[in-house]
């Protein structure tokens, strides 16, 4: 994520400057160097052309298909991991749209809380019980359609 000097870094659970889950979280990010899951991207346009709109759209699709057969506890295991990697890569683009909002403002306040929330919600561990976790599964996927949604190409706003 880069800032530019009057941005404010933004608010998360994890202690500044220490990688969480899904990205950096405060302004000493790490160079392109660092690897491994955890590893932030580090261009919301590399992100972007990395997304697979469709293969998000289906994901989504199966975590909130309302069929007759409800899902079992390795589907959704399966569905949460997809869900997680598809919010790892659309995150940075969101995050660099938030850059360019007026900082302050109402509508920067709400998208950074939404961030937050799903930063905070894809960061934790699924459930042991079905029906938790078919509706952490079913909250995963509506997040990851609001980023979707923040792409460039689904909103011509979203150009950070």
């Amino acid at each position: 994520m880069q800032t530019t000097p009057d941005a404010t870094p933004p608010a998360t659970c994890e202690p500044l400057g220490q990688a969480g889950p899904f990205g950096q979280t405060g302004p000493e990010e790490t160079g392109p160097e660092e690897t491994g899951p955890q590893a932030p991207l580090a261009d919301p346009p590399e992100a972007a052309a990395l997304v697979d709109a469709a293969a998000v759209q289906r994901t989504i699709g199966r975590a909130l298909a309302h069929g007759s057969a409800p899902l079992r506890h390795g589907e959704l295991v399966e569905l949460e991991a997809l869900l997680r990697d598809h919010i790892r890569l659309l995150l940075p683009i969101a995050r660099a749209r938030a850059a360019v909002l007026r900082p302050s403002t109402a509508q920067w306040l709400r998208y950074r809380a939404r961030l937050d929330w799903i930063t905070n919600q894809a960061g934790r561990e699924l459930d042991g019980g079905l029906h938790s976790a078919r509706q952490q599964v079913r909250s995963l996927a509506h997040d990851c359609r609001w980023l979707l949604r923040q792409t460039p190409e689904w909103n011509r706003k979203a150009t950070p």
